[in-house]
């Protein structure tokens, strides 16, 4: 009870209880409107994803993720895509690493998975029994970069460094150890042999699942039995040269680059547009012509005129598609190349699907010309983009 003083005045007592009841009650008044003042969430509108999104009226959110090999060139079409095309669709992109954007279009957390490889052998199968409606459609065609970070190196001079196959693959198994192993010197300048340190090499990979990952270590695989028989491909791999100490893990396309960055005497692999947009050097590597190249869109294209088979069935497995593209002929084709594929949920809402169709379509007419392809891709075969648009026509239209 609040006591009144003999003069009728409340005491100082009293006035700080009423002072404090004052304040609670307002605090959890300010809370509670915060609380039902939110801009609400809401789950998608057919009850087959469990995706979730602001809404906000006459707007349509889609979202995408998976594979940071291709994140440079999703956020550049999106970007171009909402500003300039159409306003009322909002598209997010979540570069998360294949492995995750796989795991998340299962869980119906994605209306867009995005991986370098197509889906895994697993991730297909748990779709088709289910008996999951999805397509697939190839994007944009990049390489997988090998990049390091030599100090004594002076390109300039030099040139970049000259590795094979095989010896990148001893690197990651841990049998070369040191730059000035006999195997890397004999393949550089004879002048600039002598620049290469006695330094153990640093080799730096992918932390989480990844299809630059899964590229790369098929190129080993097709090109070292030790490594196929040892090691193999995939999203993730048991890294030989970790048991030694000399190896270290980096998130995303965008951690291993940072990594190699910031670590003298390492080496990495990384889509090569963040080589490019980070300044790093990049290896030219032997092809299987015998020459050594770099990625660059001539390289690039070159190994797609030679490789790039007839799609698979948009609902099919192109588990084997990356397979194709690995260590082919050719004078100037390089030998690390790939084709991120979206795959897309044909059971989310019809509004979504149209948003996801038009954007697609987009992206495979408009979005391959050079004005808006980044640095470091280039743009699908022809005939490859025509067949992607083909599939496009399985998404089912508004009206």
């Amino acid at each position: 009870m609040v006591r009144l003083l003999s003069s009728g005045k409340l005491s100082n007592k009293a006035i700080v209880v009423i002072l404090a009841v004052i304040i609670v009650v307002s605090v959890s008044s300010l809370m509670y409107v915060n609380i039902i003042g939110r801009t609400p969430t809401t789950t998608a509108t057919t009850t087959t994803t469990t995706t979730t999104q602001p809404t906000t009226p006459g707007r349509v959110y889609v979202v995408m993720g998976g594979a940071t090999f291709v994140n440079p060139q999703m956020q550049a079409w999106i970007k171009k895509y909402m500003e300039s095309v159409d306003a009322s669709a909002v598209i997010e992109y979540q570069s998360i690493g294949s492995g995750a954007g796989e795991a998340k279009f299962i869980d119906r957390a994605l209306d867009v998975g995005v991986s370098d490889v197509g889906i895994s052998k697993v991730g297909y199968e748990k779709l088709v029994n289910s008996s999951r409606k999805f397509i697939q459609i190839p994007l944009i065609a990049g390489a997988v970069a090998i990049t390091y970070n030599l100090p004594e190196w002076n390109e300039g001079v030099c040139g970049p460094l000259r590795l094979t196959g095989e010896v990148v693959a001893d690197i990651y198994l841990g049998k070369i150890t040191y730059w000035n192993d006999d195997r890397i010197k004999s393949l550089q300048v004879e002048r600039c042999r002598d620049l290469l340190p006695r330094k153990e090499i640093v080799g730096v990979h992918r932390s989480d699942g990844s299809g630059t990952t899964a590229l790369f270590t098929t190129f080993l695989s097709k090109i070292s039995r030790e490594w196929f028989e040892k090691v193999g491909y995939g999203y993730t791999v048991d890294w030989p040269r970790d048991k030694l100490g000399l190896g270290e893990g980096g998130k995303g396309n965008e951690g291993v680059t940072a990594k190699v960055k910031a670590t003298p005497y390492s080496i990495g692999y990384v889509e090569v547009a963040y080589a490019i947009q980070q300044n790093l050097p990049v290896a030219t590597i032997r092809n299987k012509d015998g020459n050594f190249v770099i990625p660059n869109v001539t390289t690039i294209a070159a190994t797609l005129e030679r490789a790039a088979p007839e799609l698979p069935p948009p609902e099919a497995f192109w588990g084997d598609l990356p397979w194709s593209y690995m260590y082919r002929e050719g004078v100037n084709s390089y030998p690390i190349v790939g084709t991120p594929v979206a795959i897309i949920d044909l059971e989310t809402s019809i509004e979504k699907l149209d948003v996801i169709k038009k954007f697609f379509r987009w992206v495979l007419t408009e979005g391959q010309k050079p004005e808006n392809v980044v640095e470091g891709f280039i743009p699908l075969p022809k005939a490859m983009a025509e067949k992607a648009l083909q599939y496009l026509e399985k998404i089912p239209s508004k009206g």
